[in-house]
């Protein structure tokens, strides 16, 4: 005897099927959400699931944000960053529940520790500590730093390293990415304490030249560098010298060379002899 298919049988049994499916859990994705703009968006995709893990078809779902403030959610999934910080998006079927967790940092500004910077005594170096943070306060921690100087003849960057290079002043600016911030770098030399002739001829021959070293020295006894020198004679006629310490004899007779640094002077005495 052969059966008759009825089709509003069969559809009853496929509703009664469907009725049948119990949501036991939601699936969030993604589980966690990563924003770095204001207005930044991202879609959750929401599966309601049986307790065998089967998707339950045409499941309703309910969207809320823990926190407007730093993150809103549409009616369909869609996240969107409003302001740095942390928030929670709840997802409902019926009495389940999902969750997807929020992390909003947006970077706002770079904050320079000890900044301005003054540098004493070329060669001299001092490290740079900077942070982005986000517009919360936060660091952000993963966000990479660039330095530059406005004058690499004064103050030289190395990573984060300022080198002093020359009495002056530079602007050291860090960078991430459209961020910026600058720092005025002075760069001074060190008190002079005293000033001393290193090398100085004791005799000189009429028409011979002779280049004379000075040497400026802190209250440590450390030579310092970068010290500009002035020079004079006791009497041109005998010798005269130039403005790099170069003596020159002219006739015989004794002089004296006086070399000023840094507020101090020092004197050597020179004697000229014939050819």
């Amino acid at each position: 005897m052969k059966r008759l298919f009825n089709p509003l049988m069969a559809a009853s049994v496929v509703m009664l099927a469907s009725a049948c499916q119990k949501v036991e859990r939601i699936e969030v994705k993604p589980a966690t959400v990563e924003l770095s703009e204001a207005g930044q968006v991202v879609a959750l995709d929401a599966r309601a699931l049986t307790a065998d893990g089967k998707p339950v078809e045409k499941a309703k779902f309910e969207f809320s944000a823990s926190d407007a403030k730093v993150a809103t959610v549409d009616a369909t999934g869609k996240v969107t960053a409003v302001k740095s910080g942390t928030a929670a998006i709840s997802v409902k079927s019926g009495e389940v529940s999902g969750a997807a967790a929020v992390e909003v940092v947006i970077p706002s500004s770079i904050k320079v520790t000890g900044a301005p910077f003054t540098l004493t005594g070329l060669g001299s170096e001092a490290v740079v500590e900077s942070e982005v943070q986000d517009d919360a306060g936060r660091p952000v921690k993963t966000a990479k730093l660039e330095y530059s100087s406005s004058d690499a003849n004064v103050v030289a960057v190395e990573g984060n390293k300022l080198v002093a290079k020359a009495v002056g002043n530079a602007t050291v600016t860090v960078s991430s990415g459209k961020l910026t911030q600058g720092f005025e770098v002075t760069v001074k030399l060190p008190a002079v304490d005293a000033v001393a002739f290193e090398t100085v001829p004791a005799t000189l021959k009429v028409g011979e030249s002779a280049a004379l070293t000075v040497v400026a020295k802190g209250t440590d006894g450390a030579a310092i560098k970068g010290v500009s020198f002035t020079y004079a004679t006791s009497d041109e006629k005998v010798a005269t010298v130039d403005a790099t310490g170069k003596v020159t004899a002219v006739k015989a007779g004794a002089v004296t060379i006086k070399a000023e640094g840094g507020s101090k002077a020092t004197e050597a005495k020179l004697t000229i002899k014939k050819k």
